[in-house]
């Protein structure tokens, strides 16, 4: 699967149906297909492509065919990418099959079908995106001749920055047997994506929640250990930090944003780099730490002679641990603390 570059998409041809809020029905009334592709000026092709780049770039999601979906959309795709004759006719079915899919509380938009460029390679794009109204407001006279405005409500199409790309699902053309793309969907918010959507495109996400975090669990420690060897503090540094991120209660992680506010700046690309040569996003994605939870809720502080400390993250936090280095090469753990008891080597109370 290529990886996702979200600032090399651009549109090359764009076909959009307006489709109704609700879901559709096989007897309801048809849609109003659009007849022909958007003549796109220069401004049209900014927008789609400043829009489509910034959705993609924050919380897309690998995806891939599954054969065991009904669903028109993965041989449509493959035409489209291998041509755009049937651009029109495929684009109506694409929007059509979306309209029935849909949940009964979704809102009206538009259903793009876009031909573009993704890493100088053809893709194919289905986005919804919001159909918003205005008010258009000119200034004028009354009977009186005194100065007024009118305003006139306009149902036609407005695209502007504040326009919300709901859903879109990108694929590009391989040499592989099974589609492979990239989904958003900017209405669930933080790498989530509508059951009924991933259905509708006959696909399945690549990798699950919880196996991407606890790669990105282990990548991340074994970056740390490599990049901290001899630096005691940097370790517990960027060790609280990683633990943090993980028991916090987001329910995303962003390795852009973590390798920014808690790594040195000569550490951040290489971390990043990492995590790419690993498997892992770099953009968001869920959190899932199920197959953690053992491994973050303390962190463990061993030394070269065999003495281990256990302590949750925040007392590093709030200073009741810390680790220092000292003068003479070695390291100060100090912990301040209510001694409890005293066990033996086991962990149990000795008789």
């Amino acid at each position: 699967m290529a990886a996702l570059e979200a600032g090399t998409f651009k549109p090359v041809e764009v076909i959009m149906h307006p489709v109704p809020s609700g879901r559709g029905n096989e007897d309801g009334s048809p849609l109003e297909y659009s007849e022909a592709p958007i003549e796109l000026n220069a401004e049209d092709s900014a927008f789609i492509q400043r829009r489509l780049r910034q959705s993609l770039s924050r919380y897309a999601r690998p995806v891939v065919e599954d054969k065991d979906v009904a669903s028109q959309v993965p041989g449509m795709v493959r035409e489209l990418l291998a041509s755009s004759e049937s651009l029109i006719e495929h684009s109506r079915v694409i929007a059509r099959d979306l309209y029935l899919k849909q949940k009964w509380s979704s809102p009206g938009g538009l259903v793009m079908t876009v031909i573009g460029e993704h890493a100088a390679t053809r893709c194919v794009v289905i986005a919804k995106m919001e159909h918003q109204e205005g008010m258009r407001v000119e200034q004028t006279k009354n009977a009186e001749g005194r100065r007024t405005y009118k305003a006139e409500h306009l149902k036609d199409l407005i695209l502007g920055d504040g326009t919300r790309v709901f859903k879109l699902g990108l694929f590009t053309a391989s040499d592989q047997d099974l589609l492979d793309g990239h989904v958003v969907d900017d209405q669930q918010g933080f790498g989530g994506v509508a059951d009924y959507f991933i259905e509708f495109l006959g696909c399945q996400f690549r990798q699950k929640p919880d196996v991407v975090t606890e790669k990105f669990f282990k990548t991340a420690q074994t970056f740390i250990t490599n990049r901290s060897q001899n630096d005691p503090e940097k370790n517990a540094t960027y060790e609280i930090a990683l633990l943090s991120e993980m028991q916090s209660s987001s329910t995303a992680i962003q390795p852009e944003q973590f390798a920014a506010n808690h790594l040195e700046e000569d550490d951040q690309d290489l971390f990043l780099q990492n995590l790419r040569d690993a498997g892992v996003p770099t953009n968001t994605f869920p959190k899932d730490t199920t197959l953690v939870k053992s491994k973050i809720r303390r962190m463990r502080i061993s030394t070269e002679r065999g003495a281990d400390v256990f302590a949750p993250p925040e007392m590093h936090a709030d200073g009741s641990v810390a680790i220092e280095n000292s003068a003479d090469g070695g390291s100060l753990i100090t912990v301040r603390d209510n001694v409890k008891r005293i066990s033996g080597a086991s962990g149990k109370r000795p008789d």
